[in-house]
């Protein structure tokens, strides 16, 4: 389960723990680095994986995970967003369907990726894409279970996906929400945009509702609305005009 660059690339190690299984057929590992939440949702045909690792071999390390917990096989990929410890591990998943925001495209093609990859000992060009892009929302029939994959806005980033399991009350939120800590703002996030993000991803929810974050703990209802009006402070914070300086006496 893990992966160690050799002495003349940086030193990263790849792990990732055990899967636990949140609701019935829905299982949640965290990967290293970054302590990031990767799921797994499993449907009486197939299975889809939610985010892939930080590396194509971590990527592979997770399929290989996931065979002494089902039979079924892994029917299709989706990424919350494009940063790299949810989007690097795409190259792993060349043979099967993997879903997108249509943004992730120029993303992981960009100078920015590819540097993190170097950064990180991973070469650029296996990084992989998507093969499936969508604008606003797309589903799919796990066999007695649905899944719906929506972009309800930017924030994080201007591609965030949520994964809904709706007979689990389960909500993939990707990096739109944290519970290890405050949420992270980068120069690619859009903060004016993201409360009213997760106003949307709070009309999904109900008070039984599970949201895994990108990283922590899952959380409910409460906690994504406390968290919406941090993120809205904040943004307004940064939107304030710097005050003058009055002149001295």
């Amino acid at each position: 389960m893990t992966e160690t660059p050799s002495a003349a690339e940086p030193v990263t190690t790849f792990a990732f723990g055990p899967w636990r299984e949140l609701r019935s057929g829905v299982y949640l590992t965290v990967a290293q680095p970054e302590s990031v939440n990767l799921g797994l949702i499993v449907g009486s045909q197939v299975t889809l994986l939610v985010d892939t690792g930080s590396s194509p071999a971590q990527g592979r390390a997770l399929r290989a995970s996931i065979t002494p917990l089902t039979d079924r096989p892994l029917a299709a990929v989706v990424v919350t967003h494009w940063h790299y410890d949810h989007a690097f591990g795409l190259g792993a998943f060349a043979d099967i369907p993997r879903i997108a925001h249509e943004s992730l495209h120029s993303r992981l093609a960009s100078a920015e990726a590819a540097a993190e990859a170097k950064r990180l000992g991973v070469d650029p060009a296996e990084l992989g894409q998507p093969s499936v892009e969508l604008a606003v929302a797309t589903a799919l029939d796990l066999g007695d279970r649905r899944v719906e994959i929506a972009h309800l806005g930017r924030g994080h980033t201007d591609g965030d996906l949520v994964i809904v399991v709706p007979d689990a009350d389960v909500v993939f939120a990707g990096d739109l929400i944290e519970s290890a800590g405050p949420p992270s703002f980068g120069d690619d996030s859009v903060p004016d945009e993201w409360p009213a993000t997760l106003d949307a991803v709070l009309g999904l929810m109900t008070a039984n509702t599970l949201a895994v974050p990108g990283h922590g703990q899952p959380v409910g209802r409460e906690f994504v609305f406390e968290q919406r009006g941090r993120i809205a402070a904040q943004a307004a914070q940064m939107n304030e005009p710097p005050r003058p300086e009055l002149p001295l006496a």
